[in-house]
């Protein structure tokens, strides 16, 4: 009986190296597009409240936020309007029996009448270079219309003001849209996720103030795993036998001689 090998051992070890680095070729442009995509994902799903990322420009307006105390305060000089801002929270204001104040960013209030200017919000936007916050949906219609109250803060970075600067009264379109403008400190964009952010934000120290420090961590150890079954699998690498008759270096006739007589010894 003759026993006739398809391929040598070396050449079956040789493909199956080949296969494995496509293999490993695959899942890392997989692993790369996937990392692209879960960055999106979760820079939409995990942006913070009263915070806003345009581009590497990152915006907290959070220091702006009251919780106790009294709203900013601002007045309409020639209007006879009056208004209780506050920024990613409901007004603190709740001097006014006849309005429903819940939910509401912006108060206004003229000859003894108040109204809601906007509901709460917490999402600042950038449009071309303006750094806004808009308070939609107030109690109020505006006269006949279906429209209704609605405020809008233009923000302005300024560092020299003192503290967090205070809001100004711009303007009102036949007292249904008010428009303001705040010049603050708080409106300064910072470096979107890199190692001063997250220093100085999330108070962050060692390793971990590297941005997407987990995921590099994480790749890491994929790789480091990767390289040794690629290196076990490298034919180079492979133990020779020391032992038995030795066929790995007989020509092919040879071979098969050899392997049919120690079949028939057996």
């Amino acid at each position: 009986m003759v026993l006739y090998l398809s391929s040598s051992p070396r050449k079956t070890t040789f493909l199956r190296f080949i296969h494995l680095t496509t293999l490993v070729v695959l899942c890392l442009t997989i692993l790369s597009s996937s990392y692209s995509s879960s960055l999106f994902v979760k820079a939409e799903e995990q942006q913070q409240p009263c915070t806003v990322t345009n581009g590497t420009n990152y915006f907290d307006l959070s220091p702006l936020k009251k919780t106790d105390g009294d709203d900013w305060i601002v007045q309409g000089y020639g209007t006879h309007w009056k208004f209780h801002i506050n920024i990613c929270n409901d007004i603190l204001y709740k001097g006014d029996p006849n309005t429903a104040l819940d939910n509401t960013g912006v108060y206004g209030s003229k000859n003894d009448e108040g109204s809601s200017l906007g509901k709460t919000s917490t999402t600042p936007i950038v449009r071309g270079d303006k750094l806004l916050m808009e308070f939609n949906d107030g109690n109020d219609k505006c006269g006949t219309t279906n429209y209704r109250k609605s405020s809008v803060i233009s923000f302005i970075c300024d560092k020299t003001v003192e503290g967090q600067g205070l809001p100004i009264f711009v303007s009102t379109f036949k007292d249904c849209a008010f428009f303001f403008e705040w010049r603050t400190p708080a409106a300064c964009s910072t470096v979107k996720k890199g190692i001063v952010y997250n220093r100085m934000v999330h108070n962050a120290s060692g390793m971990r103030q590297i941005p997407n420090w987990e995921f590099w961590c994480n790749t890491w150890e994929f790789l480091k795993d990767i390289f040794f079954i690629i290196v076990a699998q490298c034919p180079m690498f492979q133990p020779r036998r020391s032992g038995g008759r030795g066929y790995n270096n007989l020509p092919r006739d040879e071979e098969n001689v050899l392997m049919e007589e120690e079949f028939e010894e057996h």
